[in-house]
This record gives structure tokens, C-alpha cells and sequence, in this order.
């Protein structure tokens, strides 16, 4: 089987984590980032359906149970009926509550009805403190699923899957000092990945998910292990899938992966810090 022309490290680790690039890269990526970020602006409703919302995760208000009436939670809170009778119809927009007219509003079972629409307040505490729990899950699910999706793309690449990558990543290298073309051509160059895999289902999966995966990539991968080793991960991922080796494009992504958990659960790099509510 062919191997790709590199070696996997330089220097026995495929990330290098200095803790003085790892401040400098950080501060300066979240920076250039919130540049390019729209503010966000949150109703009050939709701030209050977030706060019922971790009140069903958590537990407070369990399965089958039923909510305080809109007059009680509007005394609550401080506001208007309309303004609780808007945060309840989200809710049940997201399937975590059924509104029985006569009856009340009945706690709807989490793990059948919620999607990944919850990805935002589930992140987040309501003190701004990241889910240390949630945030494993998610990188773990995305970790897994990107290893199986470059090592199908490197056995089932065509010639045209490569000469688009080889092209995204030059331009990609050329935009690390302007965010909003780097997202743009980043964005592109999955896609492109995804497809050479020749799974509908993961194409579709980017669709519904891609916007996560751009937040997760925006704020811990970049700010973390930093633009050029990043760039330098695709380049070397994209080598592995020319050269039709599944092997080695899984492993750069999975000790990719096993590098960014180590900084992240490992130092105490996660907290409330610069983290970002995506519009």
C-alpha cells in the first residue's frame, strides 16, 4: 500500500502544544475571529426558553411532568405573558414540551423528541461556564466521525475529489490571515472530503451539522493548537487521501483529536474565556 511521502511527526508528536504559542495563538485567533463574528442579539424570550430549556436537561422539570402556567413563570421572570407564551412555543418548536390547550404544558422524553438544534444551550451553562461533560460528548462523536470520513475518502477518492482538495488547501494557505476566506474555503474543502467518501449520509451530515463543526473548529481548534498546525494537519490529511492510504489519513485526524483533548481537559484551558454564542 502506498504511504504518504512525509513522515507522520517531525519530532514524535504530530501537535506541538508550547504554552507560550498556545496563549499568543489563542488571544490572537479569537480576536480576529469576534472581528468577523455578527453580534448576537438575543431576545428576552429566547433567553428565557434557554433557561427552561437547561431546567428539562438537567431534570428540574422531569419527563411527563408539567411546567408552572405562563402566569407563574411570567411573575418569574419578570415579564410579559406574550413574552413567555413566545419562549413556550419554541420549546415546543423543539420538540421538548407538548401544549395540551385546557391542560397545560406537559415535559416531552429528551432523548426521543430533542435534536441538534440544542448544540447552543447545552454548550453553555447559564453562567457562562462551558459543559465539560457535553463538550467531550460532541468531540468525541466528530472525532470518530471524521476519522471514518477521510479514511473512506482516501480508498474512495477519484482523481477530481483530489485535484479540488489539492487546490482548496493552496488557497487555504493563502487565506490564514483573513478569517471570513478561510471559513469560506475551509467550508468548501470538507465538502469536497465528504464527498469523496461516497456516503450520502455523510454529505447530508455536514449539511445539518457543518455549522457545529465550524464553532468547535473556530472555537477550540484554531485558538488551541493554532492556524498553521491546523493547515498543516489538512495538508498532511489530504497527502494520506492522494496516496490512497485510509490508514494514515485516520490516524493524522485521530491524533489531531487526541491533542486537542489533551490541552482541553488537561490544563484547564476551557472555561468561560472569550466563548461565543454563534448567531
Amino acid at each position: 500500500m502506498p504511504k504518504a511521502s512525509r513522515p507522520l511527526a517531525r519530532s514524535g508528536n504530530l501537535v506541538s502544544l508550547e504554552p507560550l504559542q498556545q496563549r499568543q495563538g489563542r488571544e490572537r485567533v479569537a480576536m480576529e475571529a469576534r472581528r468577523y463574528m455578527p453580534p448576537t442579539h438575543k431576545t428576552i424570550s429566547r433567553d428565557i426558553s434557554e433557561q427552561l430549556i437547561r431546567r428539562i436537561t438537567n431534570g428540574a422539570y422531569p419527563i411527563g411532568s408539567k411546567l408552572p402556567t405562563e402566569r407563574l413563570l411570567a411573575e418569574e421572570f419578570g415579564v410579559g405573558r406574550h413574552v413567555i407564551r413566545e419562549a413556550l412555543k419554541r420549546l415546543d418548536a423543539l420538540g421538548l414540551v407538548r401544549i395540551r390547550q385546557g391542560s397545560g404544558i406537559f415535559v416531552r422524553d429528551l432523548e426521543l423528541t430533542a435534536g441538534i438544534e440544542l448544540f447552543d444551550v447545552l454548550l453553555t451553562g447559564e453562567d457562562g461556564e462551558v459543559n465539560l461533560k457535553f463538550l467531550r460528548d460532541v468531540l468525541e462523536f466528530r472525532d470518530h466521525t471524521i476519522q471514518l470520513v477521510v479514511r473512506l475518502a482516501a480508498a474512495r477518492r477519484t482523481e477530481e475529489h483530489v485535484v479540488q482538495m489539492r487546490k482548496l488547501v493552496k488557497e487555504r494557505r493563502k487565506a490564514l490571515t483573513d478569517m471570513r476566506c478561510l471559513e469560506t474555503v475551509t467550508t468548501e474543502l470538507y465538502r469536497v472530503v465528504a464527498d469523496a467518501s461516497d456516503n450520502h449520509i455523510f454529505a447530508l451530515m455536514f449539511n445539518t451539522m457543518g455549522r457545529i463543526l465550524f464553532k468547535l473548529r473556530r472555537e477550540f481548534d484554531v485558538p488551541i493548537l493554532g492556524l498553521e498546525q491546523a493547515q498543516d494537519l489538512l495538508e498532511r490529511i489530504v497527502e494520506a487521501i492522494e496516496q490512497k492510504d485510509p490508514d494514515m489519513a485516520a490516524l493524522l485526524a485521530m491524533r489531531h483529536a487526541g491533542a486537542l483533548r489533551q490541552a482541553l481537559f488537561a490544563d484547564g484551558t476551557v472555561g468561560r474565556s472569550d466563548f461565543q454564542q454563534m448567531p
